[in-house]
C-alpha cells in the first residue's frame, strides 16, 4: 500500500512548482486530479517557446507529462456556472486542494481559503505562491521562474561576462 493511497488531491496549478508538488503526491499514491481551463495549462505554451524540454519528434510534450505523471486530467471552465458546480462536487470529495493561483484570482472564483473552508471544512488548502502569503510582494504575480530563478540568484550565476541576468516577465 502506498503512503497516500485513499487521498484525493484536486490540483489547480500551472507551470512547475504546483504541478511538481502534485506529481510527488501522486508518486506516493494519492489520486491527483489536475484541472485545466479550456485553454490548457499556460506551461504548454511557455515550455514550447523555451523548448523545455523540446517536444519529441512525435510532437509529444514530454516536459508537461513529466510534471503531471500519474495524475488524472480534467478540463473545467471555472468561469461558467456549470463548471463551478462540477468543480464544487470534485472538491467535496477531495482531501486536498492544491493551487498556485494568486489569492485575488481565487477570490474572484470563490476558491479562496476562507470560502472553501466554510463549504468544505475537511479540505486541506495547499497554496504555493511565488512570493508567499505575507510581505510587500505577496499580491504580485510570480511563479517558479520569477520568484526562484531570477530573484534567487540563479540567473546571476549563469549569465555571461559583461551581460545582464535574464529579466523575468511579471506584471
Amino acid at each position: 500500500m502506498a503512503q497516500l493511497e485513499g487521498i484525493r488531491v484536486v490540483d489547480l496549478s500551472t507551470f512547475i512548482a504546483g504541478p511538481s508538488c502534485g506529481r510527488i503526491l501522486a508518486n506516493y499514491g494519492a489520486e491527483v486530479i489536475k484541472v485545466e481551463a479550456p485553454k490548457g495549462d499556460d506551461f504548454r505554451v511557455i515550455a514550447r517557446s523555451y523548448k523545455y524540454p523540446a517536444p519529441g519528434e512525435d510532437g509529444h510534450d514530454y516536459g508537461l507529462d513529466g510534471l503531471n505523471a500519474n495524475k488524472r486530467d480534467l478540463c473545467i471552465n471555472l468561469k461558467d456556472p456549470k463548471g463551478q458546480e462540477a468543480f464544487g462536487k470534485l472538491l467535496a470529495s477531495a482531501n486536498v486542494f492544491l493551487t498556485n493561483n494568486r489569492v485575488q484570482a481565487l477570490k474572484k472564483l470563490g476558491l479562496d481559503y476562507e470560502t472553501l473552508h466554510e463549504k468544505y471544512p475537511h479540505l486541506i488548502h495547499a497554496s504555493i505562491l511565488g512570493y508567499g502569503e505575507v510581505g510587500p510582494l505577496k499580491d504580485k504575480p510570480g511563479f517558479d521562474y520569477t520568484a526562484y530563478f531570477s530573484r534567487g540568484g540563479v540567473a546571476l550565476s549563469i549569465m555571461e561576462k559583461d551581460t545582464a541576468p535574464g529579466v523575468p516577465i511579471s506584471g
